[in-house]
């Protein structure tokens, strides 16, 4: 008897089998162009909301700018970058041999350190005159955006630098530059005043481009104090920054096609996420009837698409930084290079360090879902060899 009723669980046990039931193969084509659709489109999305999120937020951007030119040493080591280059100019034209055309202030800063102009930044360009060119430059762009202006109108008011230039600021900053000037030699010394003496009186003889003893000690100082009054008056109260960007055919032209492509990104940056979340609806709606479904068809997409956008923020990253080093970097000293890697790390980490916490939660729902899947099977599975192997009643 109990042969028999082996027999006889053994011919109904495959009957006794639940069949897998198959979704037709339109649908899972279907299913299949709409993942991958959801794949593209959830990148873009991601990467157009942040960008969106910090470019077109007046306020912040305006707070990330005057943090970076105000609290890092950029502006330092451009101006020491300058100086690095004026002075290898020099030598290359023979210019620091020749004791003709010096002094000047272009001449004089061509041996100032960053030390120097670091403190020569503080006496001269203040945090309100930067916050001042910022704000107003940043509040110009914006309503650009929205006006029929061809070019951004915004105006700096240039009163707060020129009052510092020929000031005590000003003075102080010229013997700071002063003090990174050599003391003169003999010869130097010799080579001006062999000038001088050829020269008729009341001609104005310029110094040598090194520190020269008393009594023309200041003298010398004065004209640099003199040359900077001159720079003073080539800088207008107001500086229209239209008009540097010109009113031409070409100028307007250029501009129209800034405009347009920013006023689209604005668009497609806070809206582009509608197209991903239908995508996902549709999904949701046409394919997923099980746990099983939601692992295969939402599982999956969802760990590709946070998968790209976890290692592309690391890739494009680093792919932004190598544009900007093999378009500035044959021209930019090796410490202004490190200066622009780091204010490049710090600018973009407002948007890259969201990005990558947003592609790591869209990548941890799809592994979640994707081991709901996997243990569900596993149940599944286990639960059907329970049902073969137990005896008929």
């Amino acid at each position: 008897m109990t042969e028999e009723k082996a027999i006889k669980n053994e011919t109904l046990a495959p009957e006794a089998k639940p069949k897998r039931k198959h979704k037709p193969v339109i649908l899972v084509i279907l299913l299949v162009l709409v993942a991958i659709l959801f794949v593209l489109t959830s990148v873009l999305a991601v990467v157009g909301y942040d960008v969106w999120r910090v470019a077109f937020n007046p306020p912040l951007v305006k707070q990330m700018l005057v943090d970076e030119f105000v609290d890092s040493a950029l502006v330092p080591r451009v101006l020491e970058d300058i100086s690095l280059r004026r002075a290898q100019e020099r030598i290359e034209k023979g210019e620091s041999l020749s004791g003709v055309n010096e002094p000047d202030i272009i001449l004089l800063i061509s041996y100032v350190d960053f030390e120097q102009w670091s403190q020569m930044k503080d006496l001269i360009v203040t945090d309100e005159f930067i916050t001042h060119l910022i704000s107003v430059s940043v509040d110009g762009i914006y309503a650009w955006l929205d006006s029929p202006d061809p070019v951004p109108q915004f105006v700096w008011e240039m009163d707060n630098l020129k009052t510092r230039l020929v000031g005590q600021e000003g003075e102080d900053a010229i013997m700071i530059a002063y003090g990174s000037l050599p003391e003169c030699t003999e010869d130097e010394i010799a080579d001006f005043e062999s000038r001088l003496a050829a020269m008729p009186p009341g001609v104005e003889i310029l110094y040598n481009l090194c520190q020269f003893p008393r009594p023309y000690r200041e003298d010398q100082i004065d004209d640099y104090k003199h040359a900077l009054v001159d720079v003073n008056q080539n800088i207008p109260a107001e500086y229209n920054f239209s008009q540097m960007l010109g009113n031409g055919a070409a100028a307007s032209g250029g501009s129209t096609l800034v405009k347009t492509a920013l006023r689209a990104a604005r668009v497609l940056g806070q809206w582009a996420w509608v197209v991903p979340l239908v995508t996902l609806g549709l999904i949701a709606a046409i394919g997923v009837r099980s746990l099983e479904d939601a692992g295969r068809w939402l599982g999956i997409p969802l760990v590709i698409s946070g998968g790209l956008v976890v290692g592309g923020t690391f890739l494009s990253r680093a792919t932004l930084l190598n544009m900007i080093y093999a378009r500035f970097s044959a021209n930019i000293s090796t410490l202004l290079q490190a200066e622009v890697r780091n204010s490049f790390y710090r600018l973009s980490g407002y948007v890259f360090q969201p990005m990558l916490i947003q592609g790591a939660v869209i990548l941890g729902i799809g592994t979640l879902l994707i081991v709901a899947w996997a243990v569900w099977g596993r149940k599944k599975k286990v639960k059907v060899e329970v049902e073969e192997i137990s005896p008929a009643d």
